[in-house]
Formats: C-alpha cells, structure tokens, sequence
C-alpha cells in the first residue's frame, strides 16, 4: 500500500472582471461583454511563512489595473485587437509590472455576457 503523495505546492487564484465593448475587424460591430479574470500565483508548499502574497493587495492591484479600462471601447484605448487571447497577455504584462516579484503562474480571461455567462476562455502560463 503506498503512502499518498504529501502536497508541494500552493496555487492562490485571485478573481476580478470589467465591462467594456470591442469589435473585431470585418466581423462584428461594437459590443459590450463582462471580462471575468483569473489571476493564479503559485510557490513551493509548505511557505516560508503565512501566506504566499496578501489576498486583499492583489484584489486592489486587479481593481486599479482594471478601472483604466472599465465602461471604455477597447479598440480605442488598447493598442492591440481587444481580443481574449490579447487581453491575456496584457493582463499578465500589467501584473508583472506591477507586482515584478510576485510568482504569477498563470492568467485566464473569461468573454462573457453582461449575465456572466461563459462562451470561452484564453489561458496563459508560465
């Protein structure tokens, strides 16, 4: 009988969302969608001390990253297609500036509708 497998690592995800529009060329016209994002950051378990980043920072740096685009038309305040494979990468470009030292393993944003419903996901991880 083996003995199971002792934990090694902590993964703590941290939840946000925005509102805003896009469009993507030739395809569509301006709409809205809520933006559901996960940000996880992961270490070595057990940690060196009580917690791996504080919860409460981490929901703020989200919440600050976000106001700069919540209510906007992405297509003119981002300069890249607002699409979520794109919106993954600037969310995980905009934590690692703000957070360089923070062990961010992984970032997923979620298109839904203004109901919250899910209709894909991008998922980007180190």
């Amino acid at each position: 009988m083996s003995t199971p497998a002792e934990p090694r690592r902590l993964d703590l995800t941290v939840f946000g969302s925005f509102r805003a529009s896009h469009s993507l060329s030739g395809f569509e016209t301006p709409h809205f969608h809520l933006w559901k994002v996960e940000a996880v950051f992961s270490a070595q378990w057990p940690l060196a001390g009580d917690r791996l980043i504080d919860l409460v920072f981490l929901q703020s740096t989200l919440d600050r990253i976000f106001s700069t685009v919540e209510g906007t038309h992405l297509n003119g305040v981002l300069p890249f297609s607002p699409t979520s494979e794109n919106l993954t990468e600037w969310v995980w470009k905009r934590l690692k500036q703000e957070l360089p030292d923070a062990p961010l393993s992984e970032v997923a944003v979620s298109l839904c509708d203004l109901n919250g419903k899910v209709s894909g996901r991008a998922r980007l991880s180190s």
